[in-house]
């Protein structure tokens, strides 16, 4: 059995925080719009030479589907061959708002992306 005082006990408390803490965020919002990742996209390879700057510019994609809060990334531009786009997230079990505004930011344009192998 966990103790009050273990790291086990301690994550769940933390990730009990962020949940909450997101949840009153998206209350009067309804919808996020975050970036993808805080850099534009990695040359290939680059989490086996630079896995902290890798994991670090990521932390949005990690840390939101523990949270369990739905969320989806759509292209929004191109930077020279290399797409661009925003992560949308809306609160617990409405994944029909980032499905809805997925929706929207298409109809108004959003560039193919070049498929490069």
């Amino acid at each position: 059995m966990a103790h009050s005082n273990s790291p086990v006990i301690d994550n769940l408390r933390r990730a009990g925080a962020v949940i909450r803490d997101y949840a009153t965020l998206l209350e009067p919002t309804r919808l996020l719009n975050l970036p993808v990742s805080a850099e534009l996209p990695f040359p290939d390879n680059l989490d086996l030479r630079d896995f902290h700057r890798v994991w670090s510019a990521q932390l949005t994609q990690i840390a939101l589907p523990l949270t369990g809060l739905p969320a989806l990334t759509i292209s929004t531009g191109i930077t020279g061959n290399t797409p661009i786009g925003v992560q949308l997230v809306s609160p617990r079990f409405r994944e029909d708002i980032c499905l809805a505004a997925a929706a929207i930011l298409e109809r108004a344009g959003t560039p193919e992306s070049p498929v490069e192998p």
